[in-house]
C-alpha cells in the first residue's frame, strides 16, 4: 500500500483524468486499466523505476507498448514517466474506478466474515445492502478467522458490525 503522500498524488491524477474524461468514462477507464496493467508488470516496473536508465528509452517503451491508446491517455502515461510516478499507476486505476462507481451511484462495500461466503450468501448480502442503502453495491469479501461468526461490513464511512464479537460487546456494555 502506498503512503499517504503517494495516495494523495494518485487521487489527484485520478481526479484530473476523471475531469478530462467527460462523457468517455468507459474509454478512459479501459485506458487507465491498460496503463496500470503495463506499469504494474514486474519487469516493466524495474525498467521504468530504474534511475540509471534515461527517460527517453522509457518514453519509447511506453509509446510502443501503449500505442493503441488515444493521445490524451497516452499523455497521462508519459506524464507518469516524466514525473517518476509510474509506480502509482495501479493506485490511480483504483481511484479512477472509485470515482466512476461514485458517479454511477455504486457503493463499494467490504464484508469480512470468519469463513468464505458462498455465491448465494454473497448475493443475499449484496441485495440486503442495496435495500438498506438504496444504491447498487459492489461487494468485496474478505475472510478473518479471528471473527467468531457473523459479518462486519464497511460501506464508505459506515461500519456495520453484525459479528458475534460485536454483539457480545454490545451486550456487555448494556449489562455493565
Amino acid at each position: 500500500m502506498a503512503d499517504t503522500g503517494e495516495s494523495l498524488a494518485a487521487k489527484r491524477y485520478a481526479q484530473a483524468a476523471f475531469e478530462l474524461a467527460g462523457n468517455d468514462l468507459a474509454g478512459w477507464q479501459r485506458a487507465i486499466e491498460e496503463i496500470a496493467e503495463f506499469m504494474g508488470d514486474e519487469e516493466v516496473r524495474k525498467v521504468l523505476e530504474n534511475s540509471r536508465i534515461p527517460q527517453e528509452p522509457k518514453m519509447r517503451l511506453v509509446a510502443a507498448a501503449l500505442a493503441n491508446l488515444p493521445a490524451l491517455q497516452l499523455n497521462l502515461a508519459r506524464l507518469l514517466v516524466r514525473k517518476s510516478r509510474t509506480g502509482l499507476a495501479p493506485e490511480i486505476a483504483e481511484q479512477f474506478r472509485g470515482l466512476v462507481a461514485g458517479q454511477q451511484g455504486i457503493q463499494k462495500a467490504v464484508a469480512t466474515t470468519a469463513v468464505p461466503l458462498t455465491s448465494a450468501e454473497q448475493e443475499a448480502l449484496s441485495q440486503r445492502l442495496e435495500a438498506s442503502t438504496g444504491h447498487p453495491v459492489e461487494l468485496q469479501t474478505e475472510v478473518d478467522p479471528d471473527l467468531l461468526g457473523g459479518v462486519v461490513v464497511q460501506i464508505g464511512d459506515r461500519l456495520i458490525d453484525a459479528s458475534v464479537r460485536g454483539r457480545l460487546d454490545a451486550l456487555r456494555k448494556t449489562l455493565v
